[in-house]
C-alpha cells in the first residue's frame, strides 16, 4: 500500500489545485448584460453610439466619440469581441461598449 507522506501529499495538492484554475478559467465567463445592477448603476451600454449623452455627459464630452471599452485603461482585450473589466467584477463586456468608469488608456 502506497503510504502517503508530505511528498505526495503536496504533488497531489498541487495537482488537484492546477485542476480546479483550469476547469474555472477555462469556461466562457458571464457577459454583463445592461440590465445588471452593477451595469445600471455605471450607465454600461453594449454599444458606445447608443449612451444617453444627456444622462452621461461623460461621455457627450469632447473626446466622447472616442471613448468605448477598447480605449479605456482598465479594459483586458480577449477574443470574439468582448474582453474582461475589474469593475464588472469576473464578467465580459463588450469591446464597443461604454460604462461611466471609462478611464483615457
Amino acid at each position: 500500500m502506497n503510504k502517503l507522506n508530505r511528498r505526495n501529499f503536496l504533488k497531489t495538492s498541487v495537482a488537484a489545485g492546477s485542476g480546479l484554475l483550469i476547469a474555472r478559467f477555462s469556461h466562457a465567463q458571464e457577459i454583463v448584460t445592461e440590465g445588471d445592477g452593477i451595469a445600471v448603476a455605471m450607465g454600461y451600454a453594449a454599444d458606445h453610439t447608443t449612451v444617453d449623452t444627456a444622462k452621461w455627459p461623460k461621455k457627450g464630452g469632447a473626446d466622447g466619440a472616442q471613448q468605448q471599452c477598447t480605449t479605456c485603461s482598465l479594459y483586458q482585450a480577449g477574443d470574439d469581441g468582448y474582453g474582461m473589466c475589474p469593475i464588472f467584477a469576473g464578467k465580459r463586456v463588450h469591446a464597443a461598449g461604454w460604462c461611466n468608469g471609462w478611464v483615457p488608456a
